[in-house]
């Protein structure tokens, strides 16, 4: 596990590792289900197959392809409830942020923060570009504020001093998010409750999945992997886009690159699934970690791109546009293998096994 830049606080905290599953906000929710007692927290906030993007909007205003369509948790009430309550809370400034993670870390509760990227060593786009960042704040004092991040590209667990941490949250380029924070509140006994919370909604789950991905609009779906693909090649074809290295503005940095991620926190999902006497679901979950190689293939020619200003040899950076040029057709492809997938999954749901 990562260490921030310079000699750790307290070396031994790099051993607490969080959940590791899912994009950012998964492994941030996921850590703090954790701290609260839930022991998979894989089972609530992992069962979303979704797609959707928004058409209204193109590759230069940020396109975005996201896979949770619902609230990251179920509700807290009600039949399905899980006595489970997510709080989130935006600071009106730095010092107001810093004095509520003091107050709620003081009664022993772990918060979310959300950080940017580019001020953020241990992440992928230090220094390339703003990137919202979710990570867990577990105590916070006037000389250091614990943290642990388990996304596994920036993995790190220890103290940091206060002018750090402000470098990372203080950002005007995270818009609304910026000192935004998330935190639980658990009634009595609903750690222990959402261990059956799984076997008495997976397959409400899974039909509105298989539905969602199935969907014939272009918003939604498999059809919305098809409507990405065709706005970046457009993009990659149109005055936006340089070939040359040197002269080429900062990609648009789209959501897909986290894709990989999220398809194996599905395949997790699946795989607890498949241990409530659905075998046949654990074949299906073999068949998301597979796609979601081929997401972090077109996300890394993505992000090569993306870093493609540091390039000083020609025919490096022309390997990179030429990969670039790839992953719409790379995309169009992943749409035919998720279409696959869901197909796989419809049978072995329809079929008992």
């Amino acid at each position: 596990m990562r260490q921030p830049p310079g000699p750790p606080a307290d070396g031994d905290r790099a051993t607490a590792p969080g959940f590791g599953h899912g994009d950012c906000h998964d492994t941030a929710l996921g850590t703090l289900l954790g701290l609260a007692g839930v022991t998979h927290p894989e089972d609530l906030i992992l069962g979303e197959l979704a797609f959707g993007v928004t058409v209204d909007r193109g590759v230069a205003d940020g396109l975005s392809l996201s896979y949770r369509s619902g609230p990251a948790l179920p509700p807290a009430t009600g039949p399905a409830g899980t006595g489970i309550t997510l709080t989130r809370r935006r600071a009106t400034d730095l010092p107001d942020l810093c004095r509520h993670l003091r107050d709620r870390t003081r009664d022993g509760r772990a918060v979310a923060v959300t950080v940017d990227q580019y001020d953020y060593e241990p992440a992928p786009f230090h220094r390339v570009a703003h990137v919202p960042h979710d990570l867990v704040v577990t105590a916070a004092t006037g000389s250091g504020l614990d943290v642990l991040d388990s996304f596994p590209a920036s993995r790190f667990a220890g103290t940091v001093e206060p002018s750090r941490f402000a470098r990372w949250a203080d950002s005007p380029h995270l818009g609304a998010a910026r000192y935004a924070t998330v935190e639980l509140a658990v009634r009595p006994g609903a750690a222990e409750d959402a261990a059956g919370w799984l076997a008495r909604n997976w397959r409400d789950r899974i039909r509105r999945n298989i539905a969602a991905m199935l969907d014939p609009s272009d918003r939604h779906g498999v059809a919305a992997i098809g409507l990405v693909a065709d706005r970046l090649a457009d993009w990659l074809a149109g005055p936006d886009f340089q070939p040359d290295a040197g002269r080429r503005r900062e990609l648009a940095v789209s959501s897909f690159t986290d894709l990989g991620a999220m398809r194996r926190g599905h395949a997790l999902w699946l795989s607890r699934v498949a241990g409530l006497d659905r075998p046949a679901l654990g074949e299906c979950a073999d068949r998301v970690r597979a796609v979601s190689r081929q997401w972090d293939v077109a996300a890394s020619l993505w992000l090569a791109g993306a870093r493609s200003g540091q390039v000083v040899d020609p025919a490096a950076a022309d390997l990179v546009a030429r990969g670039l040029h790839q992953v719409p057709k790379l995309l169009r492809l992943i749409a035919a293998a998720e279409r696959r997938m869901v197909e796989q999954i419809d049978a072995a749901v329809h079929t008992g096994g």
